[in-house]
């Protein structure tokens, strides 16, 4: 994949979201609401059809939640990537052996989820400054919070009774359940992804904008105290990855653990990485993908090289096996080598949930494979869409949970569900 492919790759898993704006803008840019909502169901109507500004029709879904039939999901998809490692691995969900399209909706970015409650940003045509809090079967609004005007990163991360999201300049902390920011800033201008969040720590890698140097930042998520701070030195765009107690985050010349609770450089490794890298990590092992389309596998403690892979974009890592995108396909390997042990499937990875991994084409085909029995379960189409005189196709997002499955593409928010009678 080249870099160009990979930069859009990562865009794309952040659901469509503005990732950048003018860093002029401070924190007066906007207001965050103080009004405290309870969870009630609203819904705004809007025409089934839209034009374009120019000419030709725009063909994105303009429904809005809440969708029916309702979805029956049940399990957790807390931030980006699942969990604080990115792995993308949830062995707590069985996706839905055959499934259906339930509803297709203009409903927002790539969602997090808490069991109760789905958060997004808003969808195309309404705030999408606000951050919403969603009954998960239908998409219906239950509350929504105000941010600011310029641009906010999403997926945002949810975390007990509260969820962080990311501005270009600040992260904010708000009420899981209502309407209340908890917490936001400080100013740090040129963030570009999600945040991280592990052991009560919300980590923010800060990519650095008109003169403001590159440098991650920790935050105790109860009162947004500055924990530490850590100059990077050069762009970092991706997201950072938390596991064995350190951070970890690709630079375009280098790869950084840190301490997650001092700050404290663990390693530093050069590399020819991408700054828009995302690293997946584990007690085993940090993963990331260079440049020249190779994954590395590192020692968590020193950096040490382990081995390394054709691949590239962000892996998905289970127990003991290795997804990732090779020339178009995803190729299974060996945690202990590197060596591919199973064929490959059509499409690069989203994610997994048990034995099943989600893949998807440039073609906007969204696969669900048996990893084990190496077979294709169900697929599903996403159409192409013309916005004005511009053609889309694509999955951004694929959200496993028991009962569901949640796409994000260039045409709408998906709702898939169990085949029905």
């Amino acid at each position: 994949m080249s870099r160009f492919r990979s930069r859009r790759r990562f865009l794309q898993l952040l659901g469509g979201a503005s990732l950048g704006a003018a860093g002029c803008l401070g924190r007066d840019g906007g207001s965050p609401s103080t009004t405290t909502a309870t969870e009630t169901t609203t819904t705004t109507a809007e025409p089934t059809t839209t034009y374009g500004p120019t000419s030709g029709p725009d063909e994105r879904v303009t429904a809005t939640p809440p969708g029916d039939p309702a979805l029956s999901p049940s399990g957790t998809w807390p931030q980006y990537q699942f969990d604080a490692g990115n792995t993308g691995y949830n062995p707590d969900v069985s996706v839905p052996p055959v499934a259906e399209e339930y509803w297709r909706l203009n409903a927002g970015g790539s969602p997090v989820l808490d069991g109760e409650r789905l958060y997004n940003l808003h969808g195309r045509g309404r705030d999408k400054s606000a951050l919403v809090r969603r009954d998960p079967s239908t998409m219906a609004e239950r509350s929504a919070t105000t941010l600011v005007r310029y641009g906010i990163n999403s997926p945002p991360v949810v975390a007990g009774d509260r969820v962080v999201v990311t501005t270009f300049i600040e992260a904010f902390c708000l009420a899981a359940d209502r309407d209340e920011v908890l917490w936001r800033g400080p100013e740090m201008d040129g963030i570009h992804g999600p945040p991280a969040v592990g052991d009560g720590v919300a980590v923010v890698s800060g990519g650095g904008f008109d003169g403001v140097p590159t440098h991650l930042r920790a935050f105790e998520l109860g009162d947004g105290t500055e924990r530490w701070h850590y100059d990077l030195g050069s762009d970092a765009k991706g997201a950072p990855a938390v596991a064995d107690g350190a951070v970890f985050v690709v630079t375009d010349d280098a790869v950084h653990a840190v301490d997650l609770a001092t700050g404290e450089r663990r390693f530093r490794v050069e590399s020819r990485a991408s700054e828009w890298t995302t690293p997946v990590a584990t007690t085993e092992a940090a993963y990331l993908t260079t440049r020249d389309d190779e994954l590395l596998a590192l020692a968590p403690t020193d950096g040490t090289e382990l081995w390394r892979s054709p691949g590239s974009g962000t892996p998905v890592v289970a127990d003991d096996v290795l997804h990732v995108a090779v020339d178009g396909e995803t190729a299974t390997l060996s945690l202990d080598d590197g060596k591919e042990v199973a064929a490959r499937f059509h499409g690069g990875p989203h994610a997994r949930a048990r034995e099943t991994i989600l893949v998807s084409d440039e073609h906007g085909q969204l696969f669900a494979y048996d990893s084990v029995e190496e077979r294709r379960l169900w697929i599903h189409h996403t159409p192409e869409v013309q916005v004005a005189d511009v053609i889309s196709q694509g999955v951004g997002t694929a959200v496993p949970l028991d009962g569901a499955v949640y796409v994000v593409a260039a045409d709408g928010f998906h709702g898939l569900g169990p085949a029905r009678d």
